[in-house]
């Protein structure tokens, strides 16, 4: 009896055990369906959503570019391409082959576009190719079937209907650096989306680019899209409208073809610059598409340097286009009056060191304005003697020379406005008497841009601290007079007028005949060797040993509306190369905006040179 009472107190036990588990299990399934369903109900919830639901951001249309009169300078056109959405990876890879073999893609092309898939979640797409062309498209349209996941998205290119002839300019659009993706704007990552890599398309880039649109679509289990349930769509970017005139621009560009070089064309009283040129050139075009090995290294390989913009970056001696930034200096710090006179003998001694005048015979008893007419050296040695390099430099600020002038474009260059303490800084070594004379003709260490040159000669036609500028959108503040003596500018514009409209003048050969535009300016010749025979022939010697040719310009004389820089690289010389392009220049802003006859065509340069 006792026996069974011990197996039933066992039994009992046993029992009482098996049965606390089943509780235990049954309150644990109990807790967890109701953690799953009341406590954490939203959080699955949005959980499942997210699978079932997949985001995808649609770039927005880029902003145009537009000129003076609306003509675009940047616009967008409709191209195809061909998309993958991931879903599970063994199938998304077998479809990615089977395309590669329609669109005949590259081994090497085909392994990246593998490496991106298998990085990427589910739903997410890669760009398998753009820009298709119609037989890949019906290609690809015919075979769709096969091609679950694959899809055919219309895109926008960018185009730039001048091409090279304002490359520098307008700049040009390309894929999104691993650096700019820190930027952290999600858009930033569509597939082949691009952004301003250089000029107007970089500095107006977040105006340009807009806000990105936004689809909501339903995904099956493989995460391969079923059907759109919502869209927003995408704000397109700012349409830029720049100050600049298409058809000049293209003139310019034109007139500068076959040489190297840069235009710049202004308003003398506003600053709106109406022609940026630098010559030779890129198409932009190709970068929109994807740029070539082969042309990328045509480009680098270029002697005249195709990729440099020469009007914002080139940095050259301004040659005796100086003269009338000393002409100023000299008249405000009454070193000389308007009648005063200087004997050239075609020399200038400082010491025992001779400095010649580029006339050999010299030009005699000559007073501001006729040095500034025939160019005279050695008047403007004595000027530089006795001013010193601090007033030159003082001087070359009020002109805008020496700094950055803030123009909408990335990549401007200060020049330099040298003086003692900057020589001291810069090399560790003192300025001497001779740097001083070297400066007073625009040589030597001073350094300028044909931008700085340009609104050197707006300031000197206008009497204004004219800035250039390029955004027409942005309002427009009149600029301040220049705080100088209006008598003194007048004696220097006497004596750029003469340059051009007196038969001594170094430019009276191309002055302006028969038309509403007549033109002053000031010829230059700034040295990239040392000279070593006086009056050498510049054609003689190897191109890049040749001088280069400058030339500043404003006009109508009587009431100044333009002014212009022109620099043409190893020319030879301001008179015989620059002064004709800006000749051609004047009489095409004649034709466009006094309605004369049609400036000459310019000329087609000869294969090989």
């Amino acid at each position: 009896m006792s026996k069974v009472n011990e197996r039933h107190r066992l039994l009992s036990r046993r029992i009482f055990v098996l049965g606390a588990l089943k509780l235990c299990a049954v309150s644990a399934l109990v807790g967890r369906l109701y953690q799953l369903q009341f406590v954490k109900a939203k959080t699955y919830q949005t959980q499942a959503e997210d699978n079932r639901v997949s985001l995808q951001l649609i770039p927005p249309p880029r902003g145009l570019i537009l000129d003076r009169n609306q003509l675009s300078m940047a616009d967008n056109q409709t191209y195809y391409r061909v998309v993958l959405e991931r879903g599970d990876l063994e199938p998304t890879l077998k479809v990615l082959s089977r395309m590669v073999e329609i669109l005949k893609l590259s081994e090497t092309h085909a392994q990246k576009l593998a490496k991106e898939l298998q990085g990427l979640w589910k739903g997410r797409s890669v760009m398998v190719k753009e820009h298709l062309s119609w037989d890949e498209l019906a290609a690809i349209e015919f075979n769709a079937p096969d091609l679950p996941g694959m899809t055919i998205e219309s895109g926008q290119v960018r185009f730039y209907p001048l091409a090279d002839r304002a490359a520098h300019l307008i700049g040009y659009v390309g894929a999104v650096s691993e650096s700019e993706l820190e930027e952290g704007q999600p858009v930033l990552k569509t597939p082949g989306f691009k952004i301003g890599k250089n000029g107007i398309e970089k500095y107006f880039e977040k105006q340009l680019r807009g806000q990105a649109g936004l689809r909501h679509l339903e995904v099956n289990v493989k995460g391969l899209v079923v059907r759109e349930l919502e869209r927003r769509e995408p704000i397109p970017g700012e349409d830029l409208k720049l100050t600049i005139d298409l058809n000049l621009q293209d003139y310019c560009a034109a007139r500068l073809t076959g040489e190297s070089g840069a235009i710049v064309v202004m308003e003398a009283q506003t600053g709106n610059v109406l022609s940026l040129v630098s010559m030779p050139a890129f198409d932009p075009n190709t970068f929109s598409v994807g740029i070539t090995h082969t042309y990328w290294q045509e480009l680098q390989a270029n002697k005249k340097n195709p990729l440099l913009n020469k009007a914002l970056t080139g940095q050259y001696p301004p040659g005796s286009t100086f003269k009338a930034v000393m002409a100023m200096a000299a008249l405000e710090n009454h070193i000389i009056t308007p009648e005063s006179r200087i004997f050239c003998p075609g020399h200038f001694f400082l010491g025992n060191h001779q400095f010649n005048c580029w006339k050999p015979g010299g030009h005699g008893a000559v007073d501001v304005v006729g040095a500034l007419a025939e160019s005279c050296d050695t008047f403007f040695y004595h000027m530089a003697q006795k001013l010193g390099a601090d007033k030159i430099a003082e001087m070359m600020h009020h002109f805008g020379l020496g700094e950055t002038l803030g123009i909408e474009v990335p990549g401007e260059k200060p020049g330099i406005a040298p003086t003692p303490a900057w020589k001291q800084q810069r090399y560790n070594q003192p300025w001497h008497p001779g740097d001083t004379i070297s400066v007073g003709i625009g040589q030597g260490y001073v350094l300028s841009t044909p931008l700085q040159l340009a609104t050197m000669s707006a300031r000197i036609a206008s009497g204004k601290a004219v800035l250039p500028r390029l955004y027409a959108n942005r309002e427009m503040i009149e600029a301040p007079p220049l705080d100088l003596m209006p008598q003194n500018l007048e004696v220097v514009r006497a004596g750029m007028n003469a340059v051009v409209n007196a038969p001594n003048g170094t430019a009276y050969g191309r002055r302006l005949i028969g038309t509403e535009m007549t033109m002053a300016g000031k010829t230059g010749t700034s040295q990239v060797r040392k000279i070593t025979v006086r009056g050498q022939d510049q054609n003689s010697i190897p191109w890049e040993h040749r001088h280069h040719a400058l030339f500043v310009a404003y006009g109508p004389v009587e009431t100044p509306k333009y002014a212009a820089c022109v620099i043409v690289e190893h020319g030879g010389g301001g008179s015989s190369s620059a002064a004709p392009v800006a000749h051609d220049v004047f009489l095409k802003l004649n034709e466009l905006y006094y309605g004369g006859a049609p400036a000459p065509e310019p000329l087609q340069p000869v294969p090989g040179t």
